[in-house]
C-alpha cells in the first residue's frame, strides 16, 4: 500500500512522499557567511534543527541531512581523511519541564557525499508521553570568493517505519534523506545567495 499524505506547508516548507506533519515535528534552518579563514575562499555556517511536538512513533535512529547542488562549487573541510567543523546532537527533556538532558555532540557526520551534502543520526531515546525530543546538525563549508550566484539548500529529517536507519541518497540536488514507503520525511528549504 502506497499513502500519499497531501498537505499545505508554509514558505520555506516543502512536502514529499511520506511526509510527517508540520504539527507532529517541527524543523527549520537557517545559513549565513561567517569570517573566512582561508584566502580567496568564503565560508558560510549552514545549521538545521528539529523538535518533536508529539511523542515519536518509533525509536530508532533518525537521520538529518543537509544537501546542496553537487555543482555549485560549495564543499566540506577535511582532514586526516574525515570530514571537519560538523557538529549534531540530541537532547530529551523527558518531564517537559525545560530541563533538558545534552547527550553527547558528534563531531563527524554519519553520511557524507563531496560538494553535495552530510547528514547526522539521531539515536531517538525510549521516552513517555512526556517527554520533547530536540535536536541540530550544523556545518561550515567554503566557496572560492570569485564565484557568484544563488543555490537552493535542502534540509531534510527522516523517521523509519520499520527497523533500520534511513538511508540517504545524492541526487544531482544534493545529498538527501531517500523517500520510500518506509521512511517518514518533512524537509525545509533554503537559498544561499553568494
Amino acid at each position: 500500500m502506497v499513502i500519499y499524505d497531501l498537505e499545505v506547508t508554509k514558505p520555506g516548507q516543502i512536502s514529499t512522499f511520506a511526509s510527517i506533519a508540520a504539527t507532529t515535528l517541527k524543523i527549520g534552518g537557517t545559513v549565513y557567511k561567517v569570517k573566512s579563514d582561508r584566502s580567496k575562499e568564503d565560508k558560510f555556517y549552514i545549521y538545521g534543527n528539529f523538535q518533536w511536538l508529539k511523542t515519536p512513533s518509533f525509536t530508532l535512529v533518525d537521520k538529518m541531512s543537509i544537501g546542496f547542488p553537487s555543482g555549485s562549487g560549495l564543499y566540506l573541510p577535511t582532514s586526516g581523511g574525515k570530514v571537519k567543523q560538523h557538529q549534531h546532537r540530541y537532547s530529551q527533556d523527558q518531564q517537559r519541564n525545560g530541563r533538558w538532558i545534552d547527550y553527547a555532540i558528534k563531531y563527524s557526520p554519519s553520511n557524507w557525499e563531496p560538494s553535495a551534502g552530510m547528514a547526522g543520526s539521531y539515536d531517538i531515546r525510549a521516552s513517555t508521553s512526556k517527554t520533547k525530543h530536540k535536536g541540530y546538525i550544523g556545518q561550515y563549508v567554503y566557496f572560492p570568493t570569485s564565484k557568484n550566484g544563488k543555490i537552493n539548500i535542502k534540509i531534510s529529517y527522516g523517521q523509519k517505519r520499520i527497523s533500520g536507519t534511513p538511508s540517504v541518497s545524492v541526487y544531482p540536488a544534493g545529498l538527501s534523506i531517500t523517500p520510500n514507503n518506509t521512511t517518514d520525511t518533512r524537509s525545509y528549504a533554503l537559498t544561499l545567495s553568494y
